[in-house]
């Protein structure tokens, strides 16, 4: 088979095609890790994935390529600081949330209002809800896109979907109760961002061009669903369904939901919607790769590889690759650490991950 190029190779594993090898990817990695490693090694000027992907050869990640076209709350707030003192700053963010944070140390803010907790404050966000607003396409989209697909690049789309965008307006615990106590709006929300995508989107699908399609919405935790899968069947799963029609008319290849955690339970229906299958399979939340083929043959997959074992050293990376090694054999699945490499890992165990795990992509079936 001639050298496929990465859209070529992504796209026909994806559809358990041959392929030439094995797409090697990273889904990103944290500024603590790189922090370490420059310390190890790794050349100073390697700051980003995209220099660490061109320093040591890997395919480029779909995770840091997405189109350029903005699904969030537009136009954005003024980030203003309604408040500070000598350790702390109150600030309303782009997205309308006011939180007060540390000025001088990186840490999770402390939430204090999300934009919408009631009907009112939904409607009076709605104006920056429009998917028609012209200005959420860059200005050099058209030009962008040409030479994505003059590059042979995957052309790639993140869209905030169902949970994962009203909780950024709502607040992870407020969005969940709203299930139970605010039904209605719940619904209206539902109902919206499914209107948004098909105002949005035409332009872009009128191109042909978008193959991957990745649907964000975080909605498990480290045991199960954050709510209950029947509430997703109920009243997200006719939603998916419609936004999956447009996209599959729009001529998109691949469709996988982003989640992170316990995604078992969600990824049948997921797959009743007709998406493809889910990513990162994040292995200390039970999400494993083989677990989740078994569960839904024929489901797509990325990720999976878990980080733990990865920063253990050799042994553990040896041992990873044999455990997802039957996997890579059935086709549709990029093994990958199940979310960002983390600082726990050295830098010599890195590269002996990322070379051995290129053997075996080029060759799934050799003796490890």
């Amino acid at each position: 088979m001639h050298n496929l190029t990465q859209r070529e190779r992504f796209l026909r594993l994806m559809r358990h095609q041959p392929v030439d090898r094995i797409p090697l990817m990273e889904m990103g990695l944290w500024d603590e890790t790189l922090d370490r490693w420059h310390h190890e090694g790794l050349p100073k000027w390697v700051t980003h994935l995209r220099h660490l992907e061109d320093y040591l050869g890997l395919d480029r990640s779909f995770n840091v390529n997405w189109l350029e076209i903005n699904d969030r709350v537009y136009p954005y707030f003024e980030r203003v600081v309604v408040e500070e003192d000598e350790t702390n700053q109150v600030i309303r963010d782009e997205l309308g949330v006011l939180l007060r944070q540390q000025k001088h140390f990186k840490s999770i803010p402390d939430y204090i209002r999300f934009p919408v907790q009631t009907e009112a404050d939904y409607d009076a966000l709605r104006p920056r809800l429009d998917g028609k607003d012209p200005g959420r396409y860059a200005e050099d989209f058209d030009e962008d896109l040409h030479w994505r697909r003059e590059r042979g690049e995957i052309v790639g789309l993140n869209f905030r979907a169902f949970f994962g965008f009203p909780r950024a307006l709502r607040g992870l615990e407020n969005w969940c109760m709203a299930f139970y106590d605010q039904p209605h709006l719940v619904r209206r929300m539902i109902a919206d961002r499914v209107q948004f995508a098909k105002d949005l989107l035409p332009r872009l699908l009128a191109t042909g061009a978008l193959d991957f399609v990745q649907v964000w919405e975080d909605m498990a935790y480290k045991t199960a669903s954050l709510i209950s899968p029947r509430f997703v069947r109920q009243i997200m799963q006719p939603a998916y369904e419609e936004l999956v029609a447009l996209l599959r008319a729009g001529g998109v290849q691949i469709i996988m939901v982003d989640c992170d955690g316990h995604v078992n339970d969600l990824l049948p229906i997921y797959m009743a919607a007709g998406i493809d299958g889910t990513h990162p399979c994040e292995i200390a939340a039970g999400a494993d790769p083989i677990e989740l083929r078994r569960r839904c043959p024929g489901c797509t997959l990325i990720g999976g590889m878990d980080k733990r074992a990865i920063a253990s050293g050799r042994d553990g990376v040896d041992a990873e690759l044999r455990r997802i090694q039957p996997l890579l054999q059935e086709g549709a699945y990029i093994p990958l650490l199940d979310h960002f490499v983390p600082p726990d890992v050295s830098y010599a165990t890195y590269v002996y991950y990322v070379e051995r795990r290129r053997e075996l992509l080029s060759n799934p079936s050799m003796r490890l």
